[in-house]
């Protein structure tokens, strides 16, 4: 069996659902990765959402957990300062609150981070799980229409 990639072909999109779902990796880089390769924009768009979703489901699931057990792990110390990138995910969290945060984090701090950062803040994993889609949605409309008008300004 030979594989061989042909965009818009199946392996094609369980690429681009597995590169979205990685969590360094966010739609504003995999989108137009995928549009760039000859991928059709909406499709790419849609997959690559639902995989940076599908991890961003996991994490805010596990969230009580993973941060019970980051607790354990260090304990408290007076010395003990935070990431950059997690400093930066609080701070916005609290001054933007969820929703900004939401929006925020694909530029930011990453979404996966984000949503740690949302759920440590106290919010309901619903209401963190529906803003973080939203805002996934939203990067992903906008990146693939970005890459499509700047595709079409090169023609």
């Amino acid at each position: 069996m030979e594989l061989t990639f042909e965009a818009g072909g199946w392996w094609s999109y369980l690429l681009v659902f597995l590169a979205a779902a990685t969590p360094v990796v966010e739609v504003l880089v995999v989108v137009p990765a995928g549009i760039l390769a000859g991928m059709p924009p909406v499709p790419t768009a849609v997959v690559a959402t639902a995989g940076n979703l599908s991890t961003v489901v996991l994490v805010a699931f596990t969230g009580d957990r993973i941060l019970g057990w980051w607790g354990r792990r260090r304990p408290a110390r007076n010395d003990a300062s935070p990431s950059r990138r997690s400093q930066r995910a609080r701070d916005l969290a609290r001054r933007w609150g969820v929703p900004g945060l939401a929006f925020l984090a694909p530029l930011t701090t990453g979404t996966h981070i984000a949503t740690v950062a949302a759920l440590a803040t106290g919010s309901d994993t619903r209401r963190v799980l529906r803003w973080m889609a939203a805002g996934l949605v939203f990067w992903s409309v906008v990146a693939a229409a970005a890459t499509v008008t700047g595709l079409d300004l090169f023609t």
